[in-house]
C-alpha cells in the first residue's frame, strides 16, 4: 500500500505524524515512542515520519486531536467513553463523534495491596481497617471511591482513611501506619515491588458479586489479571478491574496513514512487546479488540480484517 503524499494535513517543519503522550513518568509515555520508533523504521518505504509529544494529560489529549495539534492521542478507556459522550469534562464542547480506535494497550489495574499480618484476603476484609484511598483527583482514589460504592462502604466503615500520594502512601505503610494502600498503574510497577518485597505487602484480589455488578454497570472498566509471580508474595493470578490505554486518532487521518501505524505495531509485535516491561503481558487479539466508545479506524480496520481479526 503505498502511502507517499498521503500524510495527515502537514505544518512547515512539522512531523507527519505527532503522538500526544502522557507525562514522563506516566506509562502512556512509553507507549507513544514505542510507536513511533517502529513506525520510523519504515520511513524509506512510506516516506513518512513519527515524532511523539508530551501532553498536559488525558482530556489535554482529546481537546488536542479535536484541533488537530495531535493526529494520535493516548487515552484511557473511561476517558475515551466520556469524550464520545459528551459527558464528565467533555461537557461544554459536546460528543466527540470524529474519534477512532487504531488499538488498545496496557491496562491500568486497580490493585490493592495489604499486609500480609492484616488479615485481609479480599477486597470485602477492608472494614474496620487503616486505608490510603489515594489523593484527591487521582485515578487510583476515583477507583477506590467506586469500588467503595459498590461494597457499600463509607469513609466511617474504616478505622483511618488517609489522602496520600503514591510515594506518601508508600512511605506510611512501610512505617505500619495503613494496613492497606491502593494503586492504579500498569505492571510491573516500581512502587508495588517495594511494598511487597520490604514491607511485607501482598496484593489482594479484587473481585466477587459486588465488582461484578460495578462491572456491569461501567463498561469502561474490564476485568484484569496480574499474572502470579510479578511480585515476590503473590505465586498466583490476582483478579482485579481496570481501564485499557487506547490509540485514537480521528476521522481526518487517511486510512493509507492508519493502516501503516497499525502495520508497524502488529507485524513487529515481539520487538514491541520488548520495549517495554509492561507491553510484555500484551496479546494481539486483546489490542486489536480495543475496548472503547468510538469506532475502529477505516485503515486499521483494513489490517485487521487482512490477518483474520476481523470479519470481512
Amino acid at each position: 500500500m503505498a502511502v507517499t503524499g498521503l500524510g495527515c494535513a502537514q505544518v512547515p517543519g512539522r512531523p507527519d505524524v505527532v503522538i500526544g503522550t502522557a507525562r514522563p513518568a506516566d506509562i502512556d509515555y512509553p507507549l507513544g515512542g514505542a510507536i513511533c520508533r517502529l513506525f520510523n523504521l519504515d520511513t524509506p518505504r512510506h516516506g513518512l515520519r513519527c515524532a511523539e509529544e508530551l501532553s498536559a494529560g488525558f482530556v489535554a489529549n482529546i481537546e488536542s486531536l479535536r484541533s488537530g495539534r495531535f493526529d494520535i492521542g493516548i487515552v484511557p478507556s473511561d476517558v475515551l467513553a466520556d469524550a464520545v459522550a459528551g459527558q464528565g469534562p467533555f461537557a461544554a464542547r459536546g460528543p466527540a463523534t470524529d474519534l477512532r480506535v487504531l488499538f488498545a494497550g496496557h491496562a491500568h489495574m486497580f490493585t490493592l495491596v495489604a499486609h500480609q499480618e492484616s488479615g485481609i484476603r479480599t477486597v470485602t476484609d477492608l472494614r474496620g481497617k487503616r486505608i490510603g484511598i489515594g489523593s484527591p483527583g487521582s485515578r487510583p482514589r476515583a477507583d477506590m471511591e467506586g469500588v467503595m460504592a459498590a461494597l457499600g462502604l463509607t469513609r466511617n466503615d474504616f478505622a483511618e482513611v488517609r489522602e496520600l500520594s503514591p510515594a506518601e502512601q508508600n512511605r506510611a505503610f512501610c512505617a505500619n501506619e495503613l494496613d492497606a494502600i491502593v494503586y492504579s498503574v500498569s505492571h510491573p510497577n516500581g512502587l508495588i515491588r517495594d511494598a511487597t518485597l520490604t514491607c511485607h505487602g501482598m496484593l489482594v484480589a479484587v473481585s466477587g458479586p459486588a465488582i461484578d455488578r460495578m462491572l456491569s454497570e461501567y463498561q469502561e472498566y474490564e476485568r484484569a489479571t496480574i499474572p502470579g509471580g510479578t511480585y515476590p508474595a503473590n505465586p498466583t493470578d490476582v483478579p482485579t478491574f481496570g481501564v485499557r490505554a487506547v490509540v485514537v486518532t480521528t476521522a481526518r487521518m487517511p486510512d493509507a496513514v492508519a493502516y501503516e501505524i497499525t502495520r508497524a505495531v502488529f507485524d513487529n509485535f515481539e520487538d514491541f512487546r520488548r520495549l517495554h516491561p509492561a507491553f510484555e503481558a500484551l496479546s494481539v487479539a486483546g489490542m486489536a479488540h480495543a475496548a472503547g466508545r468510538a469506532p475502529v479506524h477505516a485503515g486499521a480496520a483494513g489490517y485487521y480484517r487482512e490477518h483474520g481479526w476481523l470479519p470481512s
